[in-house]
């Protein structure tokens, strides 16, 4: 219904933030990892992609700095059990990258470690989402281990030009990891690039 979200950074809380669009304020909950990302933005213009949840008594919304963060939540929200709240717990525990290492390895006791989600939740969780996520969707291939802080050097860069992470670390895996950060980070962006058509 409403894609994103544009205007100024009116208030942050651990919880939600008021964006003013023309003199009208969004409040919006997000996850810690949203908040984090707009603690040095107050006062100024963001952008937040959001999520509407609309029930009998109540209407929210959500917001996430990057998209791939809202694609996430959308997948969790889809799984019986698992409300927007829930969600949010999840999204505020762990990484978009450490959601998707659980689902591929199994591990619901990670997954049940955020607040208000069980282990048996946790456990269907993981049934429905391992194929929509793509197990190893999110794992760098073994044989560039050694250029582990490279490879994550050039996934932080390009998320934070709105670059879904699972899709720089996709393109990664095609590449020669063994190259230079710059040249790394270039032909990354180059093949990237072509994809999304910028």
């Amino acid at each position: 219904m409403i894609h994103y979200v544009s205007g100024r950074l009116a208030k942050l809380t651990g919880s939600y933030a008021v964006v003013d669009c023309g003199g009208v304020g969004f409040k919006i909950g997000i996850s810690f990892s949203t908040g984090a990302k707009l603690s040095p933005l107050s006062g100024k213009n963001v952008l937040l992609y959001t999520y509407m949840a609309v029930s009998e008594d109540n209407m929210s919304l959500y917001g996430f700095f990057e998209e791939d963060e809202l694609e996430l939540f959308k997948m969790l929200i889809s799984v019986s059990g698992v409300g927007p709240k829930g969600a949010m717990s999840i999204l505020g525990t762990l990484s978009p990258d450490e959601l998707r290492s659980a689902v591929a390895h199994g591990d619901a006791k990670t997954i049940a470690s955020a607040q208000g989600i069980g282990l048996k939740t946790a456990q269907k969780l993981i049934i429905e989402l391992k194929d929509k996520l793509g197990a190893g969707s999110a794992e760098i291939p073994a044989s560039s281990a050694a250029n582990s802080e490279k490879v994550t050097q050039v996934v932080d860069t390009l998320a934070l030009y709105g670059f879904p992470r699972a899709k720089v670390i996709e393109t990664l895996k095609k590449l020669d990891t063994s190259l230079s950060l710059e040249e790394l980070l270039s032909q990354t962006l180059r093949i990237l690039g072509k994809e999304s058509g910028r």
